[in-house]
């Protein structure tokens, strides 16, 4: 039987590997470039050597994502420079350690396209949806640059977008069956494990509680409503002692981050000089656990400091802030950069995607007869201000990247739109994706860390070529 090319595009599998493909392709290409510290990789990478060392940090965000760095790389046998000063961004590693945890974090970016298909596709159950919102956040710059330096924002998206997907698997299985129950532990383990990468990752759960308060509301059944709740707290309670219980009980020794804590806590620490110190009694694990959380909570809320590429909540959605990750000069004319920017194209059009979605869903709500898909549409943009508008009343320095759950609900409200709207016209859905496709390759070189021929004036690159 001949199968025609319609029919092929009719089986998901294609569509998956598609995606795959795509998301390994740009995730891996020129992978290990630079070899030299990229912005925020003087923190993350020294944090996963101390476990090596069993030496104390101190971090203002949870441990989950260093310890996982860490414990991947004591698993298969990599050792950790725990004598490099990381100091300096441009600095040159000393060996080859830095791939492997490199390596994880590309293989979380695509767990994160995975996970924004299954996501979309759950809200919306269509795959056409969830595709075109996987190619966006595919050929999205900022989520590329993320998903290739050793930092933990990939960890935490990838975490929330893949326990609010096991929540919407959970919601159409049997209540209270076997599977209903696994589904539901499964969510509340992964949404957990973005909380424990960074609290801004607090959105997906919040976003978890407003599907289960909508349930309650639409079907009246308080007794599965209760299931939900009980087993989602009893689950993240535990998770996120445990994990913060790994993390204390592997840093045994005195080290940098010991200033931070009490001197009960510092008695705790071997080599630290208040170590068995007899006047005092040292705090037991969960007290260390209240201590650090409470800790962590003020060092967050004191951060007072500015920064030349902080920037405010409302100047992301227009991409007004990029971030400087990196410099080399290359000599001859040519220089590497990389820069933190979204795929503008997304960015900009995605924005008004969102607008039209707010005014859409106020109409919504006062209709009698609504749209079947209004309760999803209510979900992406909770998702969206929830993350955005808290930063209204944030005082500390904050980055464009604190955006990123904003960002993936705006990609997956964008993939809904192009398909509710133009599923008739796929050509015009096609030229989309290819203008997306072009505005990705087009800033590549500044996410790859690529050299581009000078000259820069005025704090402005412009490159006349790539090489």
């Amino acid at each position: 039987m001949k199968i025609s090319e319609k029919n092929i595009f009719k089986k998901e599998w294609l569509l998956i590997v598609i995606l795959l493909l795509a998301a390994n392709i740009t995730r891996f290409y020129h992978f290990g470039q630079p070899n030299q510290i990229v912005f925020d990789e003087v923190y993350f990478p020294k944090f996963a050597t101390d476990y090596f060392k069993g030496a104390y940090y101190f971090d203002i965000h949870p441990p989950l994502a260093k310890l996982m760095m860490a414990g991947s790389a004591k698993l298969f046998g990599i050792s950790l420079p725990t004598n490099f000063a990381f100091k300096n961004i441009s600095q040159t590693y000393p060996d080859n350690s830095y791939k492997f945890l490199r390596l994880i974090v590309s293989i979380f970016g695509v767990f994160l396209i995975l996970g924004v298909y299954f996501l979309t596709k759950e809200l919306f159950r269509n795959k056409w949806p969830a595709f075109l919102a996987g190619l966006f956040a595919v050929f999205d710059n900022a989520l590329l640059v993320q998903s290739r330096v050793i930092l933990t924002d990939i960890f935490l998206l990838a975490f929330g977008v893949l326990g609010l997907t096991f929540l919407f698997i959970s919601r159409r299985k049997r209540s209270f069956g076997l599977s209903w129950f696994v589904f539901l532990i499964l969510a509340g383990l992964f949404l957990t494990a973005g909380v424990l990468v960074k609290w801004t990752a607090l959105v997906f759960m919040g976003v978890a509680g407003l599907v289960i308060l909508f349930d309650l509301f639409k079907n009246k059944k308080v007794k599965i409503f209760l299931g939900q709740a009980a087993i989602l707290l009893i689950v993240s309670a535990l998770f996120y002692f445990a994990v913060f219980a790994i993390h204390l009980k592997s840093l045994p020794y005195t080290g940098d981050g010991d200033a931070f804590m009490s001197s009960r806590f510092q008695s705790t620490l071997i080599g630290n000089p208040l170590y068995g110190n007899p006047e005092i009694k040292p705090a037991n694990l969960f007290e260390k656990f209240v201590e650090l959380n409470a800790v962590m909570y003020s060092a967050n809320a004191g951060l007072t400091a500015t920064h030349s590429y902080g920037s405010k909540w409302y100047s992301w959605p227009i991409l007004y802030r990029p971030i400087y990750y990196w410099y080399y000069n290359n000599g001859n004319d040519t220089a590497s950069r990389i820069y933190f920017s979204g795929n503008p194209f997304i960015w900009w059009l995605g924005f008004l995607v969102i607008v039209y979605w707010v005014f859409w869903f106020l109409n919504q709500v006062f209709k009698k007869i609504k749209d079947p898909y209004w309760p999803e549409v209510g979900f992406i943009l909770a998702g969206y201000f929830g993350n955005l508008l808290p930063y209204v009343l944030v005082s500390r320095v904050s980055f464009i990247y604190h955006y990123f759950p904003s960002l993936i609900f705006l990609i997956i409200g964008f993939g809904f739109f192009l398909w509710k709207y133009f599923k008739k016209y796929p050509v015009l859905i096609g030229a989309v994706c290819a203008v997306a496709l072009i505005s990705f390759i087009f800033f590549a070189p500044l996410s790859y860390g690529l050299p581009l021929t000078e000259p820069v004036f005025n704090g402005k690159i412009w490159f006349s070529s790539w090489l």
